[in-house]
Formats: C-alpha cells, structure tokens, sequence
C-alpha cells in the first residue's frame, strides 16, 4: 500500500520497498491481455485503520534483443488525479519511480521507449509535453524514448 497527498506524491525509489510490499510471481504473463497477475502485494498496511486500494495502473515489457524497456502504461486512476499530466507532480513522481524500478530490475537496458500518445491524457500536445518534462524525445514516428544513463 502506497500512502500519497494528492499534492505531493514521492514514490520510494529504493528496492527496498519494493521487495517489502510488491510481489512478482516467478512465470510472467506472454500476453498483455492475459489476465492472470503478474504479482501479488506481500504483507499488511502498515497503519491501522488503512486498507488497502488500486490507485493506478503500470505495465512494461523489457525487449532483451533491443535492451529497451517500453513503458505501455504508468498512470494513477482518474479520482487521484486533478491536473493534466505536464502540471501533474504526483504523475511525474510516479513515472520516475517506476522508470527506477524498471532501470534496477533490468540493469542491461539501454533505452526507456513510450508510446507518443495516451488515450487518458488531455491531448497528445499535453501528453508529449509531460514526456519531454521527463527527458524523452521523439524516438520514431510513433514512440518517444530516452538513452538510460
């Protein structure tokens, strides 16, 4: 479980936490339409009183032979978030997380590749800007991406 203020949102960037709370099973999914999980949250709320809730949606797929992440989706749902993605610090804050996430699981990767567009976003205009506030530039005609440092 993942405690956030709809103002100020830091994702914890150590595996840390990740090991603690999120766990992946050992087959993953081939499909991305498949809907068995791919993990499991390990563990009770820390705090009394909190249950535990979905707040968002994220999904990669790492290409080994292109060492390439391509982030698909890694958005929160609408009821957590008020402003358009380029404005949005708790959007931004959870991009980078789980870009972090995605650069230790996959040390190998060279490149972060997204899509040039998303359906959740305001425009594409808005969404190619948050992209841009993130580092990426235009990758090909249709994705956006970044050299992984």
């Amino acid at each position: 479980m993942i405690n956030f203020s709809q103002e100020e949102y830091t994702p914890p960037l150590n595996d840390d936490f990740w090991s603690e709370h999120v766990g992946l099973f050992d087959k993953p999914k081939y499909y991305a339409d498949q809907d068995s999980p791919v993990g499991k949250t390990i563990g009770q709320p820390r705090q009394k009183g909190f249950r535990e809730a979905q707040a968002g949606n994220a999904q990669a797929w790492y290409y080994h032979s292109d060492k390439t992440n391509v982030l698909w989706e890694c958005f929160f749902d609408r009821r957590f978030h008020k402003h358009p993605f380029d404005k949005d610090v708790n959007m931004q804050k959870l991009w980078k997380g789980f870009e972090h996430w995605l650069i230790q699981k996959f040390p190998q990767a060279t490149t972060l590749a997204t899509p040039f567009n998303d359906p959740i976003a305001e425009s594409i205009d808005k969404y190619q800007a948050f992209l841009k506030a993130l580092g990426y530039s235009t990758l090909a005609e249709a994705a956006f991406g970044k050299s992984i440092s």
